[in-house]
């Protein structure tokens, strides 16, 4: 086997809980995560007599699946020669953690076309080494996650869920929303315990996301996006990750499909969510 093309899929942070900065400078965070089968990135990995990635708009050495093949070869001492391509349909700097998902998408392909002596948990370890979500796309469906959000534990998928997403609102890089999190000086609430399932997601108190705040004081617009989404029937709106995109929760795929259709607001795609199979490896 030398090729390979996977899906690399978005995720959604059902629920996204933070504590204040750690010495290390991150947040620890309290996030269920869950892979969607919305609009996916295509990633095509092949054996190569030297390492290329291909990502239109995304320098090459910045790119999260050039660190994946640098964190194999400082896990096991030997080169990673691949040519990476990646076709984008995940927006950047929309908090659905396209780059994560690419980058978890070559660390599998490598595995597998490389035949290197790593099991899934230490996948999960080299995945730490490239970025907060990229463990997470590593194992997909749906996952608590802690830490810096590599610490994981399996959680039920939630039913009855679809997502209406939209394409990035405004453009909003996680360090400024943390960075506007951190000035907001409220209280630090408690993070839920990562333990029970959410089977109730539209009533469920932990489903929210702490930074929805800050994000909403640097780009306004987002509110009147939200209130779009609402407008059409979403029971509940998110804000995705960091940003900007939103999520509108729906109950049935067809009141999500009508509200996409309905040409009110911009709509990156529909999804559900991932089991755990087909979400990662």
């Amino acid at each position: 086997m030398d090729r390979l093309t996977l899906a690399a899929p978005p995720k959604l942070n059902l629920a996204l809980h933070v504590g204040p900065p750690r010495e290390d400078g991150y947040h620890p965070v309290t996030t269920l995560l869950v892979a969607l089968d919305g609009p996916c990135d295509e990633v095509v990995v092949a054996r190569a007599d030297r390492r290329r990635v291909h990502c239109p708009g995304v320098p090459e050495r910045e790119n999260l699946a050039w660190r994946a093949m640098d964190a194999l070869e400082s896990a096991l001492g030997v080169p990673v020669r691949l040519r990476v391509d990646i076709v984008k349909r995940i927006p950047a700097q929309a908090g659905l953690g396209g780059g994560s998902s690419d980058a978890a998408a070559v660390l599998r392909a490598a595995r597998a076309l490389l035949d290197l002596p790593l099991d899934d948990a230490g996948l999960e370890r080299v995945a730490a080494e490239v970025g907060s979500d990229v463990p997470f796309f590593v194992r997909g469906g749906t996952q608590w996650a802690t830490g810096r959000g590599e610490v994981l534990r399996p959680a039920a998928t939630p039913p009855d869920l679809w997502a209406v997403l939209t394409p990035p609102v405004a453009a909003l890089a996680t360090g400024r929303v943390y960075a506007a999190w951190d000035r907001g000086a409220r209280p630090v609430p408690t993070p839920p315990p990562a333990t029970a399932d959410v089977r109730d997601w539209r009533r469920d108190g932990r489903v929210g996301n702490d930074l929805w705040p800050a994000a909403l004081a640097l780009a306004p617009r987002l509110g009147a996006a939200a209130r779009a989404l609402r407008a059409a029937g979403a029971a509940r709106v998110l804000l995705c990750g960091s940003g900007g995109a939103l999520a509108g929760l729906f109950a049935d795929a067809a009141t999500a499909r009508a509200a996409a259709g309905g040409g009110t607001f911009p709509v990156l795609g529909v999804a559900r969510p991932l089991p755990s199979a087909e979400g990662g490896g």
